[in-house]
């Protein structure tokens, strides 16, 4: 490895935003990456990390052309998390950021992700949205060119707090981490080197740590998607190498554990007004009623509880980093844990395996609010019949369905 640094400035404040760009191979990415981070991020004081991860292209002759000072260059290719790893360490800004150099950077991006980031001091990862990724951090966005794409920015990129998702997990093809938090945990988790799942191994050990994750949907960039990576993700079955790693060191399945059942989320009617208190009953780490809480802010309520009644024992380290309480039990015994009235319950339990439905649906009728909402499942008919009858017993009516297995019941108002 060689570190360029150009010396004899005088000493300057640090910077607040380090970004680090990393490229192997790919010049004409990587020149038209660093061409819009300069061009669009005016706004922010930022220094420059480059880092060649042995390019056999112009790379690194692109990179010694640039006036930043910090410069990294590999003879030969170490591996993404390493790499990157390299950078984070000299970064001295408040805030470090990797920047993928397949990604088109975007006006006010990294204001927009700073603003997000400066609102909550638990906030330590932020990510913008884009146009090919996965985990729900792609928008569809409708432009034939580049220079259409950063006229639609004009509008788009308005910092918006009722656009900020808190998540389980962030897919980090760029990404701003608080440096501290960063370099506490030692940035990327290298067991993954050369990468697959270290972007799920870093938000679990974030959010773990008692921080938040953010996807800030006010924010946009162009991704061009996995020019660098998808050759070397196709080698040695790295994925499922990972994956079986991430589940030894976290005890989940991050993909089961960060899934989002929209079908939940959609049936939810949201309330006008908060506080809103929810109480979620089943097997998963909370990622649903999670989204239940940012669709609600996006309506402007701020103040939402979570609670969680689980099944599994392995769903509870994370469901304790979201929610105001989670309890461990069987279903037939959520009422000994939980009092409180809620404004919405929603069951994510496998229904058709409940032993005594109408004790279990009493119990939950009796801890909804009035004008409360129950949201839960029934895997045929003959089973959302029995249901239903209970509930309607209750005085709560079916006021919507999807797909004739999600059903939304209110109570009514006596």
């Amino acid at each position: 490895m060689t570190i360029f640094r150009r010396n004899g400035k005088e000493e300057t404040p640090p910077p607040l935003v380090s970004v680090v760009v990393l490229a192997y191979n790919h010049i004409d990415y990587t020149r038209q990456c660093i061409e819009s981070l300069y061009k669009y991020t005016t706004d922010v004081d930022f220094e420059l990390i480059t880092i060649n991860n042995g390019s056999t292209d112009e790379t690194e002759q692109f990179f010694n052309s640039l006036p930043n000072e910090k410069k990294i260059s590999f003879p030969e290719n170490i591996g993404v998390d390493k790499a990157i790893n390299h950078g984070f360490r000299i970064a001295e800004g408040k805030y470090t950021l990797n920047l993928s150099n397949d990604i088109i950077v975007t006006r006010n991006w990294l204001s927009n992700l700073v603003t997000c980031m400066e609102s909550d001091e638990k906030i330590a990862m932020v990510v913008p949205v884009c146009g090919f990724s996965s985990n729900y951090q792609q928008v569809n966005l409708k432009y034939d060119s580049l220079d259409e794409m950063q006229i639609l920015m004009k509008t788009y990129n308005t910092s918006n707090p009722s656009l900020w998702e808190e998540r389980m997990r962030l897919v980090t093809y760029t990404c701003l981490f608080r440096t501290d938090v960063q370099r506490s945990i030692g940035g990327f988790d290298e067991d993954f080197n050369p990468g697959a799942y270290d972007d799920d191994a870093i938000s679990f050990t974030i959010r773990r740590g008692g921080y938040k994750l953010m996807l800030a949907r006010d924010t946009y960039v162009h991704h061009f998607g996995s020019v660098t990576f998808s050759a070397e993700y196709a080698k040695n079955n790295i994925a499922v190498r990972n994956r079986i790693l991430f589940m030894q060191k976290f005890g989940i399945d991050s993909w089961s554990a960060s899934l989002i059942d929209f079908n939940i989320v959609d049936i939810t009617d949201v309330p006008e007004k908060g506080p809103v208190s929810i109480l979620g009953i089943g097997s998963s780490c909370g990622a649903s009623i999670l989204q239940v809480k940012n669709k609600l802010r996006e309506k402007g309520i701020l103040d939402v509880s979570l609670d969680y009644y689980s099944q599994l024992p392995s769903c509870m380290t994370d469901l304790a980093t979201i929610c105001r309480k989670c309890v461990m039990g069987f279903p037939k015994d959520v009422k000994q844990h939980f009092s409180e009235p809620y404004d919405l319950i929603i069951v994510e339990a496998e229904t058709d395996k409940l032993e005594n439905l109408e004790s279990f649906y009493t119990d939950l009728c009796s801890m909804l609010k009035e004008d409360g909402q129950l949201i839960t499942t029934a895997a045929n008919q003959e089973l959302y019949g029995k249901i239903e009858k209970i509930l309607e017993e209750k005085k709560l009516k079916n006021k919507k369905s999807i797909k004739d297995y999600y059903y939304r019941f209110q109570k009514s108002i006596h």
